[in-house]
Parts: C-alpha cells; structure tokens; sequence
C-alpha cells in the first residue's frame, strides 16, 4: 500500500506501488540502533538523500508545480540539511534510521503544497517512507515560511489585515524535517490511529470535537473549508489562542495536531519563539498570539512527550494500514 500525505495540500493520493532501488538500501538498516548525536546519524541518512520518485514528483505537478523536477543539494545545502538531522530528537533519528528510504528535495515552487511523506509496505511488512521538501525551504526563515503558508487561509477584502508570523532566526528547514519526521514516527507505531493521545479533541482521525469543530477554527481551508475574509482573521486568532492548539494547521487531521505538537514542542527546548500577529492597515497588532506560552499547549507538551516516550517502549507494527 502506498500512501502520500502533501503539506498544506488538502486532498490526500493513495494508489499502490512496489519498492525501488532507495528502499532497498533502507532495508538493510531494519536493526533497531541507538542513534547517535551530531555527524554519525546525519551521515547515515546522507546516503538516504536520492532524487524524488516519479509519483511523487507527478503530485507535485498536480499541486500546481508544472515543471517540477529534482534539486542537486549545493555543499552548503548539504551542510544544512545534515544539521537538521543531527537536531533532530532521538526517537525520530532512530526511526528514520530503520524506516527511511529515501530523502528528496524538490524544485516546485508553485506548488500548493510543501512537503509529502510517501509511505509504503516494506519487505518486513513494516512501512517504509520517503520525504520529500520543496528546495526552496532550505534558504527560507521558518517566519516567513509560516507567514506564506498562512496566507492560503484567507483572501483579500479590503480590510487592511495581515497576518504575520515571527519565529526568531530559526529555518524552516528543522522545522518541515522534525513535522515530517514525526509522521513517519507516527504511522512507524500507529500513534494518532490506535494510541489516540488527544482523543478528547478528535472524534476520529479527522473529524475535530466540540466545541472546536463549529467554532471559527473548524472552517478553515485546513479544515477544508473556503478561503475566509481577512476581515476575519482576528477573530480566528483569538480562538486560536483561547484553543489548546499550537497552529490552525494542527486542527487538520489528529495526525497534523501529533506532528504540529511534537514538532513545537522539540523546537521550544531549542529556544525557537513562536508569534502570530494580527496587523492592520496601519500596522498596528490587534491581536498577538504566543502559543508556546499557552498553559493549556504547554500541557500538551508534556502529553505528546509521554505518548513517545511509551511508543519508543512498544514494538513497530510489523504491517501498515492507510489512514482513511
């Protein structure tokens, strides 16, 4: 079974498709190992960077993203990426370790969707992934990436709002590979599908609980929803920040809230700050979100912590099933 997951992009591809030459190479390294810290993991999954599958290039190309095609990591690039990797929390290095076969970066520009994590049966039974990311997030500030990503939420109105958001220096880079990452963690253990850690906010694995489902974050284009006024959007700000959710993006699925989550939660112990503003015509914030200050996000933390650490203790599943 083979499963493709496009960030920011709603529709979700499935077909099926057989393992290839990367996927060989990852199967070789099924062996549960203790990852190391710094050089010795990043040059692991070095190996594992190849161009991306032609599956997933065509999904590109459907996102929007006509002429996409493969990026040739420049030294500096390289250099970036290996980093991102080496930041990455151990479960995740040792997961991608045994689990990933192949790590692509794709010039796609135009396309509505950033990142995809391809998954399929591995000759264990297991699931093997790839990940694929947009190039041109390798020389974009996480700020400004989420700013961008954001925009899709709303259309123009006159009103005079934007949105902005701030994350200190940090890259995008770490934070797309730690989200990614995460579901391969996630569907590796079956986190969001059996071990349902925020069950009291999903209904299944789409569907979000009272009262958020009827409130301004359930019509979101993230929620599959049409594009809202900007007039807006401090409105959904404010239920954002009276939400337990770190991002509207978490409100996609129960797998994005896991991703989104744990993904913030490993960038706060780095120091990376999270501000969403809310500006109008005359530059002025009307609302200002911090939700890594958030008791109740913070509570989540702790819970998404936990949760891994007890899927860390569990076996992988030895066969995956798609998420509906």
């Amino acid at each position: 079974m083979l499963t493709l997951f496009l960030t920011a992009m709603m529709p979700v591809l499935t077909g099926t498709a057989g393992c290839d030459r990367a996927a060989s190479h990852a199967q070789t390294n099924l062996t549960p190992r203790t990852a190391d810290v710094g050089g010795g993991t990043a040059s692991t999954l070095r190996a594992r960077i190849a161009p991306p599958h032609d599956e997933t290039v065509e999904t590109y190309r459907q996102s929007g993203a006509v002429n996409a095609s493969a990026h040739a990591l420049t030294e500096r690039e390289w250099a970036r990426v290996e980093r991102a990797i080496a930041e990455l929390p151990p479960l995740h290095r040792d997961v991608l370790e045994r689990r990933l076969a192949r790590l692509s970066f794709i010039d796609a520009p135009s396309s509505a969707g950033t990142a995809l994590t391809r998954s399929y049966d591995g000759p264990d039974g297991g699931p093997l992934f790839d990940i694929t990311l947009r190039a041109d997030v390798l020389d974009t500030s996480l700020g400004e990436f989420l700013t961008a990503k954001e925009s899709m939420l709303f259309t123009e109105d006159g009103s005079g709002y934007r949105v902005r958001f701030s994350a200190g220096d940090a890259s995008a880079l770490p934070y797309l590979l730690l989200h990614e990452a995460t579901h391969v963690v996630d569907r590796t253990f079956g986190i969001s599908t059996e071990m349902r850690p925020f069950s009291a906010l999903w209904v299944d694995y789409r569907d979000l609980a009272a009262p958020h489902a009827t409130g301004p974050m359930g019509v979101t284009v993230y929620r599959r929803g049409q594009p809202l006024p900007l007039a807006e959007s401090p409105a959904l700000y404010k239920a954002l920040e009276a939400s337990p959710f770190v991002s509207l993006y978490a409100t996609a699925s129960a797998g994005e809230d896991l991703a989104e989550v744990t993904a913030w939660s490993h960038l706060s112990r780095l120091h990376v700050p999270l501000t969403v503003e809310v500006l109008d015509a005359a530059g002025r914030a009307v609302v200002t979100v911090e939700p890594l200050k958030s008791p109740a996000v913070q509570a989540r933390f702790a819970v998404a912590d936990a949760v891994l650490a007890r899927a860390a203790a569990r076996p992988s599943r030895t066969s995956e099933s798609a998420v509906r």
